[in-house]
């Protein structure tokens, strides 16, 4: 009889989700006046992406991306997001994931987070992400190696950012960021 090593997953929790939207100010002053969300980052140009926090520990809660989905049954959701506790715990689910035949896996750092994005069997995109200690402005999107040990992909990632517009401890941009949510905070 054989016999399978169960694995004990760590907790997740929902961190944000990105909306497809077909008018971006449309919805970004809906959000804003109506819910009373912040603008935290904008992509460049007319159609760049708007990151909405309400919350003085999430950059983003809402992500609304002016983008064409690229799902052939039209969704307005990109991908839903959970966060982790650290870097071993989001490596334990990559190594899981990567062992699941055909998955579509991708593992980039925001400068403020390591991700891992995948699709379910149905193909719906997720992110399973854990902080950096550092902030830069949003997008921020480039490869990492999760195989590394985690001193190396901290340094390795610090060495991507330290010169990004924006760079700055989490902890200073927390202060900012609670000052800009006044009397939400």
């Amino acid at each position: 009889m054989e016999t399978k090593d169960e694995v004990v997953f760590p907790n997740m929790q929902l961190s944000h989700i990105e909306l497809y939207v077909q008018d971006l100010a449309k919805m970004e002053t809906f959000y804003t006046s109506k819910l009373g969300f912040v603008v935290t980052d904008r992509g460049e140009g007319q159609n760049g992406m708007v990151f909405l926090s309400r919350s003085p520990q999430e950059h983003h809660q809402i992500v609304l991306s002016p983008m064409q989905s690229r799902r052939t049954l039209e969704s307005p959701i990109d991908h839903i997001s959970f966060r982790v506790k650290n870097i071993d715990e989001l490596k334990l689910f990559n190594s899981s994931l990567k062992s699941v035949s055909g998955i579509r896996l991708q593992a980039v750092s925001h400068g403020t987070t390591w991700s891992i994005y995948f699709y379910d069997p149905e193909n719906n995109r997720f992110e399973i992400f854990t902080d950096t200690p550092w902030y830069v402005n949003q997008p921020c999107k480039f490869a990492v190696n999760l195989e590394l040990s985690n001193e190396e992909l901290i340094k390795f990632t610090e060495n991507e950012i330290k010169n990004m517009r924006g760079f700055s401890s989490k902890s200073d941009w927390e202060i900012v960021h609670k000052k800009n949510l006044g009397a939400l905070g």
